[in-house]
């Protein structure tokens, strides 16, 4: 398989993976996520993430308390193996820090894709309350978690816009707007009402 088609394999195979069977992240994994963390690009080479890495129960399940989707608790934070929560500098030399950091975390969930290893990224928390349980300086910001961990089941595979509806050339052209009723069920909240459900009655 030429590497380019090993790539794009990893891209399409990852999940928002929630249902984890605890198995503990051997180490070295778990290093080889974070160093592909570390390798990210960034604005200025100014590297504003820090990792803050979780994998005590105890305190995975106090961090869940205080991850949420609307009204729906982050259950499956304190179900996974580890979570990595990803903070920035503002003040480090970016002016991008905020999307350095996203792609830091890409660069996490595709290698733990390729080492078998799921991945959820968690964007709604309480940030105050996880900094004062994790001791974070008040001058970093959390940009957002991860949970890792190994899927139990398989998630299903994700509708995706044709590229033929989202990509232009040279100038914006309108006619290639998707139609809103298409675009919300292939990827907007209709796409996730089942989710919430399977969340609802804990069968993610």
């Amino acid at each position: 398989m030429k590497e380019s088609d090993m790539i794009f394999d990893i891209i399409k195979r990852r999940r928002s993976v929630r249902r984890f069977d605890g198995t503990t992240i051997p180490k070295e994994a778990m290093e080889q996520i974070l160093e592909a963390g570390r390798w990210a690009p960034s604005g200025a080479n100014a590297q504003p993430w820090r990792f803050i890495v979780v994998t005590r129960k105890e305190k995975l399940a106090e961090i869940s308390d205080f991850c949420y989707y609307k009204l729906f608790k982050s259950r499956h934070v304190g179900e996974a193996s580890a979570a990595v929560v990803i903070c920035a500098d503002p003040d480090a030399g970016s002016q991008t820090y905020v999307l350095d950091a996203a792609i830091a975390g890409t660069n996490m969930t595709l290698m733990a894709t390729s080492l078998g290893i799921g991945s959820c990224w968690i964007g709604a928390f309480e940030e105050q309350n996880l900094k004062k349980m994790l001791h974070i300086p008040e001058k970093l910001k959390i940009i957002a978690l991860i949970a890792f961990g190994y899927e139990v089941g398989k998630a299903s595979v994700p509708p995706r816009l044709p590229l033929s509806s989202i990509v232009h050339y040279e100038t914006y052209e309108d006619k290639n707007e998707p139609d809103l009723i298409t675009k919300k069920k292939s990827s907007g909240p209709f796409s996730v009402f089942g989710k919430l459900l399977r969340v609802l009655f804990n069968r993610r």
